[in-house]
């Protein structure tokens, strides 16, 4: 505890003392939050993608249906002809929640595939005008 203040100058300089304390926990506070915004993040990043397995995102009609199509036709009748009738409605079931979550990624998830099946990171149209 500090001594007690007998003058108006001794006020202006605890006010002064307090204000500095305050400002440095305010600054230890956001680097906490900081710190624990970062060890949050993988927890994050495994919720959102659970949350995008078991909801499903009303998008275009065309994605829907190719989304359905990809699901029911190959997945369940190709991928999925041995297995069990719980096996056959649970995977397609998530596969269409969490595709229809990339729908509207369509054009982030073309760039990658490109890149993909590209020579060296780039596009086959890319890696013919370098030789060009």
């Amino acid at each position: 505890m500090t001594k007690p203040i007998t003058s108006y100058k001794e006020l202006l300089q605890e006010k002064a003392r307090l204000k500095a304390l305050m400002a440095e926990q305010k600054l230890q506070i956001k680097n906490d939050w900081q710190a624990i915004k970062e060890d949050l993040q993988p927890s994050i990043i495994v919720a959102s993608t659970i949350k995008k397995l078991f909801t499903r995102k009303s998008g275009g009609i065309f994605a829907t249906m190719g989304i359905n199509l990809l699901a029911d036709g190959l997945v369940k009748k190709v991928f999925l002809a041995g297995s069990g009738k719980f096996t056959k409605w649970v995977i397609p079931f998530l596969i269409k929640n969490y595709a229809s979550h990339l729908a509207d990624e369509s054009e982030k998830l073309m760039h990658k595939l490109k890149h993909l099946f590209g020579k060296n990171g780039k596009t086959h149209q890319e890696a013919g005008m370098d030789a060009v």
